[in-house]
Parts: structure tokens; sequence; C-alpha cells
């Protein structure tokens, strides 16, 4: 069964490879352009030409006489990490858009704007009651965990932490393929999660598995096979799981 999403998530993608590949460029180009000019103002804030006077004491009490400057910058930039991500679930939801629609056989780049626009803001409010909610479960199952059994806690705690999270993994899939609500797709994500756990945890285990294959093992090798192995799982493995997890969700949905 796992095998049937992998080859079926496969031979859509390869019908609609360089869709995918522009539409998954574009999402990293504008959300990674908004990310990099908070990352500059942080940069710019701190002197990253002064970085090597760290041990000049009258260096360190300058930065600290200004740190309400920085705070101010900071916040600056915080803002543009906030819209980054905001921009992240809207195109996010436009590319599961390409994935529902070529399970139909045929999809377009032009199809992420399309539903981004009609849908884009149902899964900003998704992404964002998940996010609140994964870091709810972070700092109470990782954190509590390790505080209370150090190491062992905190490795149970991830383990515990990845079993809860794949709950949520059909979220845009509803979204996109049944128009659904913020709330209504979160629950649904988990009652479909839910009858089909291991069939779930299956799949994104085996997809987990493929991308440290992709990216790790080429890594050990030089730069250039790392940065190939990336590439791979950016415009190869993403759309493919998006593919696989839409295709999921319409396959055993109530």
């Amino acid at each position: 069964m796992l095998l049937e999403y992998l080859t079926r998530s496969w031979e859509m993608y390869r019908k609609n490879a360089m869709s995918f590949i522009i539409a998954e460029l574009l999402s990293l180009v504008i959300t990674g352009i908004i990310a990099f000019i908070g990352v500059g103002i942080i940069l710019v804030s701190i002197g990253i030409s002064s970085l090597t006077n760290l041990s000049d004491p009258e260096f360190v009490i300058t930065k600290i006489v200004s740190v309400l400057p920085f705070l101010a910058e900071l916040s600056i930039a915080l803002i543009f990490f906030i819209i980054a991500g905001i921009v992240w679930a809207f195109l996010k939801t436009g590319i599961y858009g390409m994935a529902a629609e070529s399970l139909r056989g045929v999809t377009k780049f032009e199809t992420m704007f399309s539903v981004a626009k009609n849908s884009g803001f149902k899964g900003i409010i998704s992404s964002v009651i998940v996010g609140v909610i994964t870091v709810i479960l972070f700092l109470v199952i990782i954190i509590g965990l390790n505080i209370v059994f150090p190491i062992i806690g905190g490795i149970i705690g991830m383990i515990l932490f990845f079993l809860l999270v794949i709950t949520f993994s059909l979220i845009f899939s509803g979204i996109v393929m049944d128009d659904l609500g913020p709330i209504k797709t979160i629950k649904e994500s988990f009652n479909i999660t839910k009858k089909n756990y291991l069939e779930i945890l299956g799949l994104m285990f085996l997809y987990t598995v493929i991308s440290l294959v992709v990216t790790i093992i080429p890594s050990m090798i030089n730069i250039f096979f790392s940065v190939v192995g990336i590439l791979v799982y950016c415009f190869v493995i993403e759309p493919m799981m998006k593919i696989s997890l839409v295709f999921f969700y319409k396959r055993n949905k109530v």
C-alpha cells in the first residue's frame, strides 16, 4: 500500500515535473527574499563587520548601551519573518492545490496562485493554529520530559512529539480537496490519521527516510553533492510528498 502512494505520486510528479519545480522555486525565492531581509536587518543592527571585536570591552559596552535600538530593529526583523511564514503557508496551500489537480492528470504552476487566492487564507489560519499547538506540545513533551528525565526523556519526548504531529499532516489536503475551514480541516486530518494511523505513520516514515538519504549521504561526499541532494529534496521529494498526502486524504476521507 505504501509503495502505491509512492509510485502514484512519482507518476503524477513525472507528468508535471516542470510545473512543480517552478512552483516550489517561486515559493522558496519569494519567502527566502522576505526572510533574508529580516536576517539582513539583524546583521546590520549588530554590526556584522565588527563581530570580530566581541573581545573588546568597549565594543561590548557600546552594544549593551544600544540594546533598545537593537530590540526595535529585532522587532522589525521579526515582522519580516512572520510575513515570510504567512507567505509560505499561502503559497504552500497553492502547491497542495496543484498536487490535488495532478491526481486528475495535468496541472500547471499557475494553479498555485489561483488556489492560494481562493484558499490561502484558510491555509494561513490553519498553519497558525497548528503552529501554536505544536509549540505547546514541544514545550510540554520534549522540554518537559527532558527536564524530568535528562537525555532519555528528551529522546522519548521527540519520538512522542513526532507521533502526535503526524495527525496534522492532512490539513492542507482537506482545504484544497473539500474547501474545509481551518478548524474542520484540522479535525478531519485528526480523524483520518487516527483511523489509518499505522498507514500514515509508515508513509511519513518512508518519506523521512528518503529525505535523510537524499540530503545526508550526499553531504558526506562533498559540497557539490550536498547541494544536489538539497535540490532533489526541494524540487522532487517535497512535491511528491504533497501528492501522496492529498492522495491519502482522498482515499481515506469519510
